[in-house]
């Protein structure tokens, strides 16, 4: 089983690998025939048009842009069911007139924009503070492994439902692995509310494998388990494909779905009584973005 790349955190690769997803984003929005632009995506009330959308009112917010006063018919979008919601919902159907060509243009300028922004910094480093999604100062370190999940994570979106393959082995993908990975004992402590003790060994294959530890804590907290701390059998386990693992930590599997489940190989310490409950609940609480 092959690990992440150490360097997978340090800034040229972040950047990279977040410059790169975004215009991953643009030129499929290029390509699409008007039919694949208005295609659905997983994201419920959104077509692929309004992934490019989504993707630019992100970075105009965060490069400081102001988006003109815009009131959304919210009776036509159900979809929208809170606050965050509400505030990308309406970035997006702000753009909504936008053709195809003018949505793409659009991004184009924002991902220079941006990363002039970023270069301009001084000191330039993982430490320096910018302006996170909710407004607030925030480390370039956690905005560049956010943005770049989300957007790649948006590339799969459109890939999906256009039929195009998914791009599942790019540096952008390896970082984005590497960000979900780091949430494990968020998942564990949090969502799958894992007693103290409680340890979960997860295994992922494909063209991006690797296998990480997580357990809780004395205090309740999620740790993570480096090798000499692991034990010889964990209290819950998964392994599952690449693809599988990232959709259901983006929230786009119905976990419900037995042909979701066969992908999940779930396991459980007989030893431990409520074991094999926690570990049902793993694929659900996989799910980390808004």
């Amino acid at each position: 089983m092959t690990s992440l790349p150490a360097d997978a955190y340090d800034l040229a690769t972040l950047l990279a690998a977040w410059e790169e997803s975004l215009h991953a984003i643009s030129e499929l929005g290029k390509r699409l025939t008007p039919e694949q632009w208005r295609a659905p995506t997983e994201c419920p009330g959104w077509d692929c048009g309004d992934i490019v959308r989504h993707t630019s009112w992100i970075e105009a917010f965060l490069g400081g842009r102001s988006d003109p006063e815009h009131l959304v018919e919210w009776d036509e979008r159900p979809h929208v069911v809170n606050d965050f919601g509400r505030m990308t919902e309406t970035g997006v159907d702000l753009r909504r007139p936008l053709d195809q060509a003018a949505a793409c243009e659009e991004l184009d300028g924002l991902i220079d924009v941006r990363l002039s922004q970023l270069m301009r910094l001084d000191p330039f480093t993982l430490d320096s503070e910018v302006t996170g999604l909710f407004g607030r100062p925030v480390p370039v370190r956690s905005l560049l492994r956010v943005r770049l999940l989300d957007a790649w994570t948006h590339e799969q979106d459109v890939r999906r439902a256009t039929g195009l393959p998914a791009n599942l082995a790019s540096l952008p993908a390896t970082v984005a692995a590497a960000q979900l990975a780091s949430t494990l004992p968020f998942v564990l402590s949090r969502n799958v509310e894992a007693p103290v003790g409680t340890t979960m060994r997860l295994t992922v294959t494909g063209p991006i494998a690797f296998e990480r530890w997580a357990g809780v804590d004395d205090e309740g907290r999620g740790v993570e388990i480096d090798d000499l701390g692991r034990p010889d059998t964990a209290t819950i386990a998964l392994t599952t494909d690449w693809e599988t693992y990232a959709r259901l930590g983006a929230g786009r599997l119905d976990v419900t779905d037995p042909a979701v489940l066969a992908r999940c190989e779930l396991s459980a310490d007989p030893a431990v009584p409520e074991a094999a409950e926690l570990a049902d609940r793993i694929p659900e609480a996989l799910a980390i973005t808004p």
